[in-house]
């Protein structure tokens, strides 16, 4: 690339001048994303044809999966957006070359790119320029995104209906359920279902909220919906962060289900449920869901960190739930409530490193609660996959003589640990917790634990925080609530040599 671009005198604009140059910004922005797409399907065909090619591991889905990688950490983006806008880029060099020049010379958005690409699949091949041109002209017309993506859905369902059913198959296949933090202790948990079905289920749910309305809950339907939802999958009638409370202060702890054809089937007893409730336990079928829910909730672990002070009412500094972030104090204490064991964890309240933890007798169980609390993620770069669902992987490899410590095992994703395991990607973690990574192109990259260490201390030093529901940490010397272990002191580390129970990687 070469030349400058200087944007002078914005301060000074007038109302046409600031318009003029608004559309010449916008067309520069897409002048860029066509040239980041040829540099992507670029650093694809070199990761293909050059890269691995000498080594004898040509593999088009792996090759391309590397390339992202690089793109993912070279951008700062998830691996998933990356590899998004590598397949995209991929497409628009090759198939779809008049959809590049348009975006290049700034009269398509990338919205509408996006939907040309999408629209475009399944499009026989031989039909498939004359559909893009068809495509390109509809959006022509100075629609919105989402104006053009249903003009553009209709067109291919008119054109192609053979493509419908399809695409119903293959998006039906991408069914899933997501969870994303959202600020202030909430969190977002959405499920990608069949239309019909997630349809019916926001009906069951809507009928069973304005069941509890007309009944007097003077909570709103939203509200209700969501409380419902949880009632049914956590089983928990205090999970509320506000400590049982409606909004109208009074107990909502109420249990709900919901049946087939959306009646409202809320166990208020003055509804007459608590006769349903007795005949569904007599007939055995309360007991066993209830037996079903305990025995779910009891193989269920949460981390929570919460310092003794705020544990025991002295302060109301938030506590931090692990995958999460800061979370109420009230909403803290009654987790540790529900804890079924605690382990203490001493922390700098200045700097907030780790300074010791308790151990437990299981030595490989306590070191990977350790790990997931250090880790928080695949540590991996640009990788949010929770340390729950990760593995633990020997930074040097235990065949190598590395050794099972804090200090040389980290968090990976089974696809990044595959990526390292075959030398495709080298980590080394010079310093405990930190891992330097090299990617197969030659760059290095760092990625820095959830939490620290506190320098000086012993190599063997590990443990974990909680098991059962949640955990907790506090100072090493405040008083431990009954069943919980003492912290143990800097000497009182972990063995090294874990005889016949090593951990698992």
């Amino acid at each position: 690339m070469s030349g400058s671009l200087v944007l002078q005198g914005a301060e000074a604009l007038t109302q046409d001048e600031s318009s003029v140059v608004l559309s010449r910004l916008d067309a520069l922005v897409r002048w860029a994303q066509a040239q980041q797409a040829k540099v992507l399907h670029r650093m694809e065909t070199l990761f293909r044809d050059e890269l691995l090619e000498d080594v004898g591991r040509e593999d088009p889905a792996l090759t391309f999966s590397l390339a992202a990688e690089e793109a993912a950490a070279i951008l700062h983006l998830p691996t998933n957006t990356a590899k998004m806008l590598m397949s995209e880029a991929g497409r628009l060099c090759t198939t779809h070359t008049a959809t590049l020049a348009r975006l290049e010379d700034g009269s398509l958005g990338y919205g509408h790119v996006q939907t040309v690409l999408d629209q475009s699949q399944n499009v026989p091949e031989p039909e498939l320029a004359a559909f893009e041109a068809s495509l390109l002209e509809a959006a022509a017309a100075g629609q919105t995104s989402s104006q053009f993506r249903v003009k553009a859905r209709r067109l291919r369902e008119g054109r192609y209906p053979e493509t419908v059913p399809v695409r119903h198959q293959s998006a039906f296949e991408r069914r899933r359920v997501c969870l994303v933090p959202e600020e202030d202790g909430m969190s977002w948990l959405s499920a990608l279902l069949p239309a019909a079905r997630a349809q019916l289920v926001y009906t069951q749910l809507t009928t069973a909220a304005r069941g509890e309305q007309g009944a007097g809950d003077p909570r709103g339907v939203d509200q209700l919906r969501a409380d419902i939802l949880a009632d049914l999958l956590d089983g928990d009638p205090d999970a509320s962060d506000t400590g049982g409370l409606d909004s109208g202060g009074r107990d909502s702890g109420d249990s709900h289900s919901v049946e087939a054809g959306g009646r409202d089937c809320s166990n208020r007893e003055d509804r007459g449920d608590r006769d349903r409730r007795d005949r569904a336990r007599d007939r055995g079928s309360g007991t066993t869901d209830n037996q079903a829910r305990a025995r779910a909730r009891a193989r269920t672990e949460i981390l929570v960190l919460i310092t003794a002070e705020t544990l025991f009412g002295a302060d109301e500094q938030p506590a931090e739930l692990h995958g999460y972030g800061p979370i109420s104090p009230e909403t803290a204490r009654r987790l540790a409530r529900q804890a079924a064991h605690w382990t203490p964890v001493e922390r700098n309240p200045d700097t907030d490193e780790i300074l010791r933890v308790g151990r437990r007798r299981k030595v490989p169980a306590g070191l990977q609660r350790w790990l997931r609390a250090r880790d928080g993620t695949c540590r991996f770069p640009g990788c949010r996959t929770n340390a729950v669902i990760a593995e633990i992987d020997h930074t040097k490899p235990w065949s190598h003589g590395g050794t099972t410590d804090h200090d040389n095992l980290e968090h990976l994703c089974r696809r990044h640990h595959m990526f390292k395991s075959r030398g495709f990607w080298k980590a080394q973690q010079h310093s405990p917790g930190i891992i330097e990574w090299t990617s197969p192109g030659g760059r290095t990259y760092r990625t820095d634990p959830h939490l620290t260490l506190a320098a000086g201390l012993s190599a063997g030093l590990s443990a974990g925080l909680s098991t059962g529901s949640t955990g907790a940490r506090g100072e090493a010397t405040k008083p431990a609530p009954p069943g919980q272990h003492s912290a143990g002191s800097a000497a009182d580390t972990l063995p090294v040599d874990y005889g016949d129970d090593p951990p698992p990687f």
